[in-house]
């Protein structure tokens, strides 16, 4: 059990299992220890190492919006490199770098100036419609079953769809990538970076071919407009362009996919919300989608930061060049800014979660998600109201810090006809 300290050593990390079954299966009581020891605390990260991390909404929030205080990259901190980027990694990974996450100002106003003139063009909420088609699409191929994957089946098939589709890659192209994508997610150190590295390369090399392609005959989506977006005859260079779309292709999936399953999850363990929630699914989804996101958080924390000078913050003395994250899921669960945190309560309001994170870095397809997970789930229950989980009691947790998720959730869609059968 972790115990209370008012000044804690980053060389003597704070024993904090944040990656295991255990954790991610009942994540409460790991942060309620976490908020007893302090509201910033010492811990070993896979990766990074000794970090600081934050247990408070409070101290979360004022993290997430002080860029100046907290940065990205290692010059502002006497560091070389980004934070949480190894000695160790390939060269290619490095690429990733030059997406507008893990720059600091001015550099990340100028890569998000030029990304939010490419997005301007997209109307999230107009594109509702398209994405509930997808969703009854991939229900439509459930006919005749009575078990399915609903992670491998609908849960990862629909963000998939929804931002290839936005970014005009060919629908006979989606497949590869997600198995190229399935591979870079497995990354937990040197030997799976290894492992991983070949997919990389491919995938690189796909989405450079895509931006050529859209260069040489322009086309409809995302990658053309980044590729034509220009401010005061500034443009994205060829590795801006390249890192962009690769976190636009791997970021606008993952996360959205385990909101999806994790609500499915978290609804059919409280059957008295999903109840309440589906007596009248039109004016209460959005707000059940806020409540289910903070509930199950499935982004538990930010990319690291570097601390910029030797300070004092939340009671905590820093030093300049330490790693610091913001354990978003922590702040989700904070009492003091939550009533009853650790219950499902799908007419919370107001519900100030920090799921999309704040202040600049904060999530840029965080409307998309929203509607991709309000349609998925309104969708899903219209189909199939009966919906019950095979093996409640047996989920496989995918064994990663940051996300929380499943590896897969296998479903029975028509129970009563199963009864019946039976």
């Amino acid at each position: 059990m972790v115990q209370a300290n008012d000044a804690y050593r980053l060389s003597r990390p704070l024993r904090i299992d944040l990656e295991s079954a255990a954790f991610k299966r009942d994540p409460f009581p790991t942060f309620a220890a976490m908020r007893a020891a302090g509201p910033v605390v010492p811990i070993k990260l896979p990766f990074v190492g000794s970090s600081w991390v934050t247990t408070t909404h409070a101290a979360t929030l004022s993290m997430v919006k002080d860029n100046e205080l907290f940065v990205q990259e290692g010059r502002h901190a006497g560091k070389t490199g980004v934070a949480g980027m190894q000695w160790w990694m390939p060269n290619s990974f490095r690429l990733f770098a030059n997406n507008m996450l893990l720059k600091d100002e001015p550099d990340h106003r100028r890569l998000r100036k030029l990304v939010d003139k490419a997005f301007q063009r997209r109307d999230v909420q107009a594109m509702r419609g398209r994405i509930e088609q997808i969703a009854d699409r991939l229900l439509d191929g459930f006919a005749g079953a009575d078990e399915i994957d609903l992670v491998g089946a609908y849960a990862r098939r629909l963000p998939l769809d929804v931002i290839c589709e936005l970014l005009g890659l060919p629908h006979q192209d989606r497949e590869t990538f997600a198995g190229w994508t399935k591979a870079m997610l497995s990354i937990r150190g040197p030997w799976s970076i290894a492992r991983a590295y070949g997919s990389l390369m491919k995938m690189m090399d796909y989405v450079r071919g895509q931006i050529d392609e859209c260069r040489a005959d322009p086309r409809e989506g995302l990658i053309g407009d980044l590729v034509r977006a220009e401010t005061d005859g500034d443009k994205l260079d060829e590795n801006e362009l390249l890192s962009m779309v690769l976190l636009l292709l791997v970021a606008g999936f993952e996360t959205t996919t385990h909101l999806i399953e994790d609500s499915v999850i978290a609804l059919e363990q409280n059957p008295e919300q999903k109840a309440y929630l589906f007596a009248d699914p039109v004016h209460r989804m959005e707000r059940a989608v806020e409540e289910l996101a903070r509930f199950a958080s499935p982004v538990e924390s930010t990319k690291p930061r570097f601390v910029s000078r030797d300070t004092e913050f939340f009671g905590q003395p820093l030093r300049r060049g330490d790693f610091i994250l913001a354990f978003v899921a922590a702040a989700n669960a904070d009492p003091a800014q939550f009533v009853c945190p650790e219950q499902l309560q799908l007419d919370r309001f107001p519900n100030p979660h920090l799921v999309f994170s704040s202040g600049i870095h904060f999530c840029l397809g965080m409307q998309l998600a929203r509607v991709e997970a309000q349609s998925a789930l309104a969708r899903l229950y219209a189909r199939y109201p009966e919906i019950q989980i095979v093996a409640p009691d047996k989920l496989e947790w995918i064994e990663r810090l940051g996300i929380r998720g499943v590896k897969s959730l296998q479903v029975r869609l028509n129970v009563r006809r199963a009864q019946l059968a039976a």
